[in-house]
């Protein structure tokens, strides 16, 4: 039998078979719960996890501390709060810091934030203060200058032969925890490398750098998320889109400084993949791989792919509610 005869035999059978089975709604998500089944296993394994309280460590309740703390100041900052109002999340950051007890824990820039806004709840719960009026932080960036750093951003392949220094992959990692994240999580963590063979390895196992296998790239960089901090499995996408956010702060930033990323997809790796590249780079199993990147100095640019048009919709009125 011919190739193309074989698929449309192949084709054929799945319309005939699967078309049926898909009508039933249970069917649907059996087949659902198979094809998105990694998902589901962290999100059951960050369940189990959150049930058993003596085996979380510190880094969880500091996810903690931020996400609880973060809601206590946005009550702050709303200026109709009255006594007793927030103090659930109060009590939810209270409790978080208390498990924060190393010193490297305590200096933590988050942790010295979120302890000063539990502080600060308690003044103005005491004293019945109504309003905080931080001053507005108005940025030197013009939007021209963040639209052609936008804009003129690629994913370059070609490299020169020069190493990325360490000084420079701080400076671009930096900004990852600067974008909005959910509640003031910052779940993200970057495992880097500037070794040549370490790259190398890196890239021989990950399933989405199919086209750097003859390159060596002089960078290699894996974001990942402590997905302990979120609720799941409501929150199951959570991970991604916050440490997303991130990546794109990074991404930019590395242009700035002339280097280039270009990123990898990690949603079609493989078990023995996954296991590689967490023995390569000493990634902890309870972290969740999001996504990696390639870079170096760019020795040629790449040309602009066509954007499609705008699809913005400004809503005016709102559609009458059908009864």
């Amino acid at each position: 039998m011919r190739g193309a005869d074989f698929m449309s035999v192949m084709k054929t059978c799945r319309a005939v078979l699967l078309a049926p089975l898909l009508r039933c709604r249970f069917a649907r998500k059996l087949l659902a719960a198979y094809l998105y089944r990694k998902w589901i296993a962290h999100s059951e394994a960050v369940v189990a996890a959150r049930r058993q309280e003596e085996t979380l460590n510190e880094a969880y309740w500091m996810g903690r501390l931020r996400e609880y703390a973060h809601i206590v100041d946005k009550g702050l900052h709303r200026g109709d709060f009255s006594k007793g109002r927030g103090v659930r999340a109060y009590e939810g950051a209270k409790t978080a810091l208390s498990h924060v007890r190393s010193r490297e824990g305590l200096d933590d820039p988050s942790v010295v934030w979120a302890t000063s806004r539990i502080r600060l709840y308690e003044k103005i719960q005491s004293n019945g203060s109504t309003r905080l009026d931080p001053p507005l932080i108005v940025t030197r960036c013009r939007y021209d200058d963040l639209l052609d750093a936008i804009k003129t951003r690629r994913s370059i392949r070609r490299y020169l032969d020069r190493p990325v220094e360490d000084s420079v992959v701080e400076r671009i990692v930096e900004v990852l925890d600067w974008s909005p994240t959910s509640c003031n999580r910052q779940p993200g963590h970057v495992y880097a490398t500037n070794q040549a063979d370490i790259v190398r390895r890196c890239v021989q196992v990950h399933g989405g750098a199919a086209c750097f296998t003859e390159i060596v790239a002089p960078l290699f960089l894996t974001f990942c998320a402590d997905p302990t901090v979120y609720d799941m499995p409501a929150e199951v996408a959570m991970p991604y889109i916050d440490v997303a956010l991130g990546v794109e702060n990074c991404v930019l930033a590395a242009h700035c400084l002339g280097v280039s990323l270009t990123l990898l997809t990690w949603a079609l790796h493989s078990d023995r993949e996954d296991r590689e590249l967490r023995r390569i780079l000493g990634i902890p199993p309870h972290l969740q791989i999001i996504v990696s990147a390639v870079g170096g100095y760019p020795s040629g640019g790449a040309e602009t792919p066509g954007r499609k048009n705008k699809q913005l919709h400004i809503v005016k009125q709102a559609e009458a509610i059908s009864r």
